[in-house]
């Protein structure tokens, strides 16, 4: 997916979940981060980040804080993107959903509703309807990244109606979109959210694939490239 309207500019400081304040064109100016995560890793001051311009003249912040260059290579934080990334990619082949043929799906549609969960992709083939959750993933050290990069109990519902979805006759995967390049292995970061961690664990056992890709991402552009290991069983420490 490529971003129009994108311009460089310098994180200067967070003052809530939403917004941001940046410097563009040595001006002060108030963003909305499209992530509403800690990103504390990330979002350091000064490193650069990309904004996307919106042509919405109603709206209160002009730009959208979508990437931070974090040493050599940008981080794309737009919550939003993996589940178009995906999307695509699974329309295309590029990503590969075990035991179904790219060229058998008959339809595919974004965010349906089953029980109490609304997931991000269903799908159908002749012979068998799918579901698709995704997670995107920002936090890394190294070439290894983590997943959650804070507790989160939504994951932890989706997971476990995922596992129920699949005991009901839909194949079901847990895809994670790495929202950026030079990862070899994603693992569950089991101390930031052990409840999570157990989740994940059941359903791989119930029969729910899990899946990863790692992404070619530049300040306008995120797109999935290539599948990743995942290693329930590595530890995962943060970068100090």
């Amino acid at each position: 997916m490529e971003y129009p309207n994108s311009y460089l500019a310098r994180f200067v400081a967070r003052p809530n979940r939403f917004i941001a304040t940046c410097r563009l064109h040595d001006e002060l100016i108030q963003v909305h981060v499209k992530n509403t995560g800690r990103n504390k890793e990330i979002l350091q001051p000064e490193v650069p980040v990309a904004l996307v311009k919106s042509d919405n003249p109603q709206r209160k912040t002009q730009y959208d804080l979508v990437a931070a260059k974090v040493g050599p290579r940008w981080i794309n934080i737009d919550s939003q993107a993996p589940n178009q990334v995906a999307f695509d990619s699974i329309k295309t082949g590029l990503i590969k959903l075990p035991g179904i043929a790219t060229r058998d799906i008959l339809s595919l549609k974004r965010e349906v509703t089953f029980e109490d969960a609304r997931f991000d992709i269903f799908g159908s083939t002749a012979k068998q309807p799918f579901f698709v959750e995704l997670k995107g993933v920002t936090l890394a050290n190294g070439a290894l990244a983590a997943f959650p990069d804070a507790p989160t109990s939504r994951a932890s519902k989706h997971v476990a109606t995922l596992i129920r979805a699949q005991a009901a006759g839909y194949q079901t995967y847990l895809c994670f979109i790495i929202q950026m390049s030079g990862i070899s292995k994603v693992t569950i970061y089991q101390q930031r959210d052990p409840a999570l961690y157990a989740a994940i664990l059941a359903a791989q056992k119930a029969g729910v694939h899990l899946l990863a890709y790692g992404c070619a991402v530049t300040p306008a552009t995120l797109n999935a490239t290539y599948p990743v290991t995942i290693d329930l069983a590595q530890p995962f420490t943060e970068v100090s």
